[in-house]
């Protein structure tokens, strides 16, 4: 009652501010114009497994390109996956949403020895249900991000983009925004981040293909838009490269 005495305005809930800000804008959204928010789509079929593969699948039905993958269970699928992929490999142990964090992913093993040794231990530690062998990226001229997207119970499918790879918690270098986006929104989004500039290229590296990234990240926000059963879902991470963007690692989480 105070406040209200003193004229400042006092709501109830958020949506009434938001409502009242809205007026205050005026007709064509103020001074800076209208948000141009992209409409949801319709919703798609359930995914029913959040499991590293299901999303891994899913990404590809949308049309992100992924590294080269195999799943395996036995050192004799492991020789198999090993003849018909690129070395050097990535081995990742299946089962744990974070793979890096308990030792489940091994990265740049450079013979068909290296990788079988370390299926071996990984077996012997973690006993996971299967692996799968993959190729390694070339990361020298690549820029790591992360992608990401949540269910919000006010706020619907919220889009997460930032810097990626195990420095994503230490950083965070992040940007946010009501999903979908469109290309151009997926650009405003990496322009707001504190690096990047590197996506432009520095000393001597080169730039990425900004369009190739902010077209993945654009697919990933109306994918996570089109499936309210997944409340959680990220690319981890979104190698943006001189010539395209490809995701190395991700993971979904259904409600």
């Amino acid at each position: 009652r105070q406040l209200v005495a003193e004229g400042i305005p006092v709501f109830a809930s958020i949506e009434d501010a938001v409502f009242g800000l809205v007026a205050l804008a005026g007709p064509d959204g103020g001074e800076r114009g209208p948000t141009g928010l992209v409409p949801l789509p319709k919703p798609a079929r359930p995914l029913s497994g959040g499991g590293y593969l299901a999303c891994r699948q899913l990404l590809v039905g949308a049309g992100i390109a992924v590294a080269r993958s195999i799943e395996v269970r036995t050192e004799a699928e492991a020789k198999t996956a090993a003849a018909r992929l690129r070395a050097p490999y990535v081995l990742k142990a299946m089962g744990s949403l974070h793979k890096t964090d308990s030792g489940g992913v091994a990265l740049g093993l450079a013979d068909l020895d290296a990788l079988l040794t370390t299926q071996r231990r990984m077996r012997r530690r973690l006993d996971p249900p299967s692996f799968t062998v993959e190729e390694m990226a070339d990361v020298d001229d690549g820029v790591e991000l992360i992608v990401g997207s949540r269910w919000d119970a006010r706020f619907g499918p919220v889009l997460m983009v930032g810097l990626g790879g195990v420095l994503t918690e230490v950083l965070h270098d992040v940007s946010f925004a009501l999903a979908p986006v469109d290309e151009a929104g997926a650009r405003r989004m990496l322009g707001r981040l504190r690096a990047a500039a590197l996506l432009g290229g520095v000393r001597g590296r080169p730039a990425v293909d900004l369009g190739a990234t902010a077209a993945v990240i654009a697919q990933f926000s109306t994918l996570a838009a089109s499936h309210p059963e997944i409340i959680e879902m990220e690319i981890n991470p979104l190698l943006a490269t001189p010539v395209g963007a490809v995701a190395l690692d991700a993971r979904a989480i259904l409600g």
